[in-house]
């Protein structure tokens, strides 16, 4: 009898503490527009920010990398072999 009465206040504890933190997080979660939204609005604009710099450096380096293979080809069609050994 006292093993069952243990593990029903066990039960109502943690449920308990459950709804506590369940009420918590909905509290939270109704203050969160007003504390969390300009934070995550400056994160999301840093984040197109660094986005829109590295397609501009893949960008650039997909340009450098054409300008030098067509470099290596106008160098192999008037017949230097000094590039062909340099790649």
């Amino acid at each position: 009898m006292l093993k069952l009465s243990k593990h029903r206040l066990f039960t109502l504890s943690a449920t308990l503490i459950f709804a506590g933190y369940l009420h918590s997080a909905t509290l939270d979660e109704s203050q969160m527009s007003r504390t969390l939204q300009p934070a995550l609005c400056a994160l999301t604009s840093s984040m197109m920010d660094i986005r829109e710099g590295l397609a501009r450096c893949a960008k650039e380096g997909k340009e450098e990398r054409l300008s030098e293979s067509n470099l290596v080809i106008e160098a192999r069609a008037a017949g230097d072999d000094d590039t062909e050994k340099e790649s």
